[in-house]
């Protein structure tokens, strides 16, 4: 794996690695200090942590029910590193896989990737290409693809933030554009669309530990780990996460119709870039992506990409210090 490293006037310095196109540190100037807002695991961990630390899942993020895909007559049978379903691609997906370096400067780098036909049993090929860029105190995502034949695209950074640089991030404050959200079975797919009520409700600004534990989709999950459908208006953020200690805000604005808010519920045990290792709720996500397991159930979108077509995705996280 090649690791690389991106900064700007602004003091955004960010830094990662080919192997799964991984994102390992990201720092920046808070009160006359740097901050780390990125959790992160020593360099030889990577290859066997096992919670996408930083790293981009695809080919299609979230789950697929039953790791099976139908579409146009024909039906395609995909990894279910997750079982009986199929979780962020599959065990060898894009989080497990070497990227090239296509182009790079000091404050941005393009990576490549190309997934062949039948890659973790999804059909077509895939040719990716992945965009990390800095632009002020903005971390910008940017990811295209073209297939060769219809097949579900879905990719997503799997970063976690936390913007105190330690300590639990359920005392962050939350808010989120988001008038529905996905309930979840017990296998953590996504039954119908709810309206957002009491913990889920993130309408208007809210500690994540208020409440916590107080609805029983968050006691099934051991915390967030829900979709929550974009309401936002274009050009607005849809999520704006306030560090504890109110000294750093970040937002998030994308053109993807849903966000996996998602507390670091099962990271105990990872190892830590610093050493020791990560508690639960060390750190939180935010994965801008389709909606989970739309591939099969129209009601919930079309995340199939046809020849001719190119996936689009941009995710842009913006900091603001106090």
């Amino acid at each position: 794996m090649a690791h690389f490293t991106l900064q700007n006037k602004a003091g955004l310095r960010l830094e990662g690695i080919t192997f799964g196109a991984t994102l390992t540190s990201l720092t920046l100037p808070v009160q006359g200090q740097r901050r780390e807002v990125l959790l992160g695991c020593p360099l030889d961990a990577y290859p066997s942590q096992e919670v996408w630390m930083g790293a981009i899942a695809g080919r299609f993020a979230n789950r697929i029910g039953q790791a099976r895909l139908e579409h146009d007559g024909q039906s395609w049978q995909l990894d279910a590193n997750q079982a009986p379903n199929c979780l962020h691609g599959g065990r060898h997906g894009f989080h497990r896989r070497e990227w090239s370096i296509a182009d790079q400067h000091e404050d941005r780098i393009l990576l490549t990737l190309l997934s062949e036909e039948g890659d973790q049993g999804f059909p077509g090929t895939l040719e990716v290409e992945l965009e990390y860029r800095l632009e002020q105190l903005d971390l910008v995502i940017e990811c295209r693809a073209v297939t060769s034949r219809p097949t579900p695209v879905s990719i997503t950074s799997h970063a976690y933030f936390n913007l105190d640089g330690q300590g639990d991030v359920r005392q962050h404050r939350v808010t989120l554009r988001a008038d529905r959200y996905l309930p979840t079975s017990s296998e953590s797919l996504p039954l119908s669309a709810s309206v957002v009520e009491g913990v889920f409700d993130l309408r208007n600004e809210r500690v994540l530990q208020e409440g916590w534990g107080s609805h029983p989709q968050q006691v099934q999950a051991k915390g967030y780990d829900h979709a929550f459908l974009n309401a936002a208006a274009p050009g607005e953020w849809l999520a704006r996460v306030t560090s504890a200690d109110s000294q750093l805000v970040m937002e998030m604005y994308t053109n993807q119709p849903s966000v996996q808010l998602y507390t670091g519920n099962w990271l105990a045990g990872t190892p830590r870039r610093e050493g020791g290792t990560y508690a639960d709720y060390a750190g939180l996500c935010l994965e801008a992506q389709q909606v989970p397991d739309s591939p099969n159930r129209p009601e919930l979108g079309n995340p199939w990409l046809a020849p001719g077509e190119r996936y689009h995705h941009q995710t842009r996280y913006r900091f603001m210090p106090a």
